[in-house]
């Protein structure tokens, strides 16, 4: 009788082992989805860059017998006086923003013989709200009729080196023909009319 209690309780361990084992897998199919993953902490939207304490924007531009000058502004947005000096540095792209080639002089250089574009640079003090102009000039000019004509779409400037470079909207583009040349003038007081 001994033995058969033996087999008799081994077959009931091995039968709640059994049930154990599948107990534990059922445990784990309960038919619910699993859990969601707690959210991720939300980040606020990334914003533009901040807005530059020295503002670049167009001024008045004039366009005869082939010479173009525009002027380009530059104001002190900032709540401290900004000391100024030298040339904005320039770079042109085209329609589809690719880089345009250009050499930029500091100055009128071969284009024209303009004294205020080659008074060269000062130092200027621009206090909250003060401005400077300089200015740009270049001809639109066809030289070699195997050389395509350039059109600058965007304009780019930074108002000194260590700043960053601002795309300013033109109202007209850059047609530089293909001459690939354009001058700049230092940064200078706007002048009293």
């Amino acid at each position: 009788m001994h033995a058969e209690s033996t087999k008799a309780g081994n077959g009931i361990l091995r039968r709640l082992g059994t049930l154990a084992v599948l107990a534990a897998v059922l445990g784990g199919c309960t038919g619910a989805p699993p859990p969601e993953p707690s959210p991720a902490p939300s980040t606020p939207p990334t914003s533009a860059a901040p807005r530059p304490d020295l503002v670049v924007t167009l001024g008045t531009g004039d366009a005869a017998m082939g010479l173009r000058v525009l002027t380009i502004e530059l104001t002190n947005e900032d709540t401290r006086p900004r000391t100024v000096r030298g040339y904005p540095s320039i770079r042109l792209r085209d329609a589809e923003r690719d880089p345009i080639e250009v050499r930029v002089r500091h100055g009128s250089g071969s284009i024209a013989t303009m004294e205020d574009f080659d008074a060269g640079p000062s130092t200027l003090t621009l206090e909250p709200g003060g401005t400077a102009v300089a200015g740009l000039v270049w001809r639109n000019t066809v030289t070699d009729a195997t050389v395509p004509a350039t059109e600058g779409k965007y304009l780019e400037v930074a108002p000194m080196e260590g700043e960053a470079w601002q795309e300013v909207p033109l109202d007209a583009p850059v047609d530089l023909g293909n001459t690939g040349e354009l001058g700049v003038s230092a940064w200078a007081p706007p002048r009293q009319e």
